[in-house]
């Protein structure tokens, strides 16, 4: 048995009544005070909180400890937790973010991979709307079908930002592409007076200098562009559209001169592979962020499916990125040490693979630090045991995905179909669907991932020590095996045996 499985075992039976009844004293409304949840982690972290007398002796004799022994548990620096909560300009998204994981301990106890109360982050397909026609679009973007209103896109809005009374911390706009709405930068600037971080993965193509300005002005915190290649053959062959890498540098470029916080986002695949070190260090010469995304055979990248990295490919990329992040982390430390503080950017790459999760967890071993297991979450030092708490792979548990027509899916890499439709954001009640819907929990218990024999070994997810901190892309597993959420990532090396038995089952 793993010490994660121990640890859940033991939380179930031992720890989680005990913070469920502790909980429950500090999620209260006071007449006087509001909620004590978010005040007592402010009075906690150092902020000079107003409080009657009640909740003063809870938040000594409960709240207090409670933080304590938390923050200890997972290794989190509590000088990190004051930077992020009261100074951070989006201290209001982790603050509700707090919220949600205090929540999530007290309905469902704490569980190694841990499920907040209603998620993170919600990526929001708003359009089916798409002037590319690239090859691995997991929306099949381009065809004309059902979207929200104008005003039924608000009114979604309006329930997002109330979820469990705490409201939503984050949202993406994706697609199709976003842009292509002529109603976008109202529903965005709607978006931003609800929710506190707001952002849009976008091709690029529609970001003129006036609508760069437009970004900024609608409050959009982020923008993440899809770059995949460093040449306009590569890039203008995967999207489908001559002409589409110009527009896309020109984008780019647009943002970074408006002062966005802007994201250089890579579908590596067999094609761009050669491109893969230039088009990092493109992302490094701009001083932008870089994100590699997995290629998943859902919608029209099934028709391409030959395109997909061997294990052995994907390994090669997540140490590319990987060693491109240990080498900031070690140089921001030298520069700490000789003058006291550092101004090196260290999140700046990333990949939306889980098992970047145990690839920097070696290199950074290697390096002889322990700092960087997080997947694609903050890579920072102290904060080492939190990646067994976000536990890589969050589909339907830290996020989920919203389509054009307001329906709930796990992930916008899964399909659209009965199985994968979990509601909709204007039917149904979306705390009872995240709090009960079945497919949801099969994505969020890692007992149940399933384990192979090949050879005389057992490989698969269900098998792997890394299971709580990676857990695989249950959308690649899902296209993979038929629709099983629970079936191996044959991406991963470890499952390079299973990889090679599926390809050549597929190619006979």
């Amino acid at each position: 048995m793993q010490i994660d499985q121990i640890e859940n075992l033991l939380f179930s039976s031992a720890v989680n009544p005990i913070l469920k009844r502790a909980i429950g004293l500090l999620d209260l409304e006071c007449p006087h005070d509001g909620n004590l949840l978010v005040k007592s982690l402010k009075s906690f972290l150092g902020e000079k909180v107003e409080l009657c007398e009640r909740c003063r002796i809870i938040n000594a004799n409960v709240a207090k400890p409670l933080y304590t022994l938390g923050s200890r548990f997972l290794r989190v620096d509590k000088g990190f937790m004051q930077r992020q909560f009261l100074e951070d300009k989006y201290g209001e998204a982790w603050l509700r973010g707090f919220a949600l994981m205090m929540r999530g301990v007290r309905k469902y106890g704490v569980r190694i991979p841990f499920t907040p109360a209603a998620p993170f982050l919600i990526v929001w397909n708003y359009t089916y709307k798409c002037n590319l026609k690239c090859k691995h679009c997991y929306e099949d973007a381009g065809k004309k079908k059902q979207e929200l209103s104008t005003d039924e896109a608000k009114h979604a809005l309006d329930m997002l930002s109330k979820l469990c009374s705490v409201g939503l911390p984050a949202l993406s706009f994706s697609g199709g592409e976003p842009l292509a709405r002529k109603d976008f930068f109202e529903v965005a600037a709607y978006a931003k007076k609800k929710i506190p971080y707001i952002s849009v993965a976008t091709n690029g193509t529609l970001i003129t200098k006036d609508n760069a300005k437009r970004l900024k002005d609608s409050g959009i915190d982020y923008v993440e562009i899809s770059l995949d290649g460093a040449s306009a053959a590569t890039h203008d062959w995967f999207r489908g559209i001559p002409g589409a890498f110009e527009r896309t540098m020109e984008g780019i470029k647009n943002c970074i001169d408006e002062g966005i916080d802007t994201c250089i986002a890579t579908v590596i695949q067999k094609e761009n592979l050669p491109e893969l070190e230039k088009i990092v260090n493109l992302a490094e010469e701009l001083d932008v962020r870089f994100m590699h995304f997995n290629y998943i055979p859902t919608g029209r990248a099934k028709e391409h499916i030959e395109l997909d990295l061997s294990p052995k490919e994907r390994l090669h990329v997540l140490q590319v990125i990987g060693n491109k992040i240990t080498n900031l982390y070690l140089k921001s430390k030298e520069e700490e040490l000789k003058f006291g503080k550092s101004n090196i950017k260290v999140d700046r790459f990333f990949s939306t693979c889980p098992q970047y999760a145990c690839v920097t967890k070696e290199l950074s071993k290697m390096k002889g630090e322990r700092f960087m297991v997080e997947a694609h979450y903050a890579a920072k030092k102290g904060v080492e045991n939190v990646a067994n708490f976000l536990g890589g792979c969050g589909a339907g548990r830290l996020y989920c995905a919203m389509e054009p027509n307001g329906d709930i899916k796990p992930c916008v890499f899964f399909p659209t179909n009965e199985e994968t439709v979990l509601g909709n954001i204007l039917r149904d009640d979306f705390e009872d669907i995240w709090d009960n819907h079945p497919l949801l929990w099969k994505l969020r218990v890692r007992e149940k991932l399933k384990t192979y024999e090949i050879n005389g070994k057992e490989v698969g997810c269900g098998a792997c020590p890394d299971k709580y901190i990676c857990g695989g892309c249950r959308a690649r597993a899902y296209s993979y095996f038929n629709g099983d959420v629970t079936a191996a990532d044959i991406g991963c090396i470890k499952n390079e045996e299973l990889w090679k038995a599926v390809v050549k089952t597929r190619l006979t």
